[in-house]
């Protein structure tokens, strides 16, 4: 059994390597996620982003070859939630949360109707929902490694903007930074990673390796590089995990990947409620 499971991540190399990227670069943005309590942001974010996806698959009935890149529908359409989600609320009475709510929700019903108008049908909710990460050739891998490159070097080179805009924006305003510019960039940068991310991971895996790795890695770690590591680190393992537990049960990759992570966490919690510090 080991052997094979040995010989199919072999065989699979190329899903795993991309499963792992995914992971690690949505883990490290899932921990500023985290940091600015905008965990349902995310969350329709993902869910904007899907139904891109599934607007490409009707377009392509009546516009030739729109079908074929799903990628560039999807990152336009997550980038005018990302515009409109980076603005203040509509008026004090009216929260923020509201408006993120209600993108969520038009957007889930936009990807079943969308989904349900198109040639592929229903199936397709299942595939965006689990994605189809095994089947990553190696022209969408180097597509993966580009674009998240320069997501992850910008994060690098505003690190200290966008975390101290993330833990304290009215102190970082009074200290000259520009949040909103600040802001709008970081979003910028989630959009493009959850519309690439979703189009490989599907909507579940992205969404959990934005969220439980996170809180994974600020639970354990005293200090942020250390927490980005742990989360990066928990991210990937689950995935690895993951991989070995669908190829040795005949499982798409997301639930024992979620499962996984979420055991992870379940287990760091335990040992943070029960077991005391010397």
């Amino acid at each position: 059994m080991f052997t094979d499971i040995l010989e199919g991540l072999r065989l699979n190399y190329l899903g795993v390597l991309a499963g792992g990227l995914v992971a690690a670069v949505c883990a490290y943005i899932g921990v500023y996620i985290v940091l600015k309590r905008i965990v349902f942001v995310g969350a329709s974010l993902a869910q904007i982003s899907s139904a891109g996806i599934a607007l490409a698959f009707l377009l392509g009935q009546s516009v030739p070859g729109i079908a074929g890149y799903p990628l560039a529908v999807s990152l336009v359409v997550t980038l005018i939630g990302v515009l409109i989600y980076s603005q203040q609320s509509l008026s004090r009475r009216i929260p923020q949360e509201s408006i993120i709510g209600i993108g969520y929700v038009i957007a889930s019903a936009l990807t079943l109707l969308l989904i349900v108008r198109s040639p592929k049908g229903m199936d397709e909710v299942k595939e965006l929902l689990d994605g189809n990460i095994i089947t990553v050739q190696q022209s969408d891998l180097m597509i993966m490694v580009s674009v998240f490159a320069v997501v992850m070097l910008l994060h690098l080179l505003c690190y200290k903007q966008f975390l101290f805009v993330s833990f304290d924006p009215e102190m970082a305003a009074t200290q000259g930074y520009r949040t909103r510019a600040w802001e709008l960039l970081f979003y910028l940068a989630l959009g493009i990673t959850i519309a690439l991310a979703i189009q490989y991971a599907g909507l579940l895996s992205v969404f959990a390796y934005m969220v439980i790795p996170s809180v994974t890695g600020l639970l354990l770690a005293r200090r942020m590089p250390t927490a980005f590591l742990i989360a990066i680190f928990s991210a990937v393992l689950s995935t690895l995990l993951g991989f070995c537990w669908a190829l040795h049960s005949d499982l798409p990759t997301s639930p024992p990947t979620i499962a996984i992570a979420g055991s992870i966490l379940g287990l760091v919690w335990l040992s943070r409620r029960f077991v005391r510090e010397p």
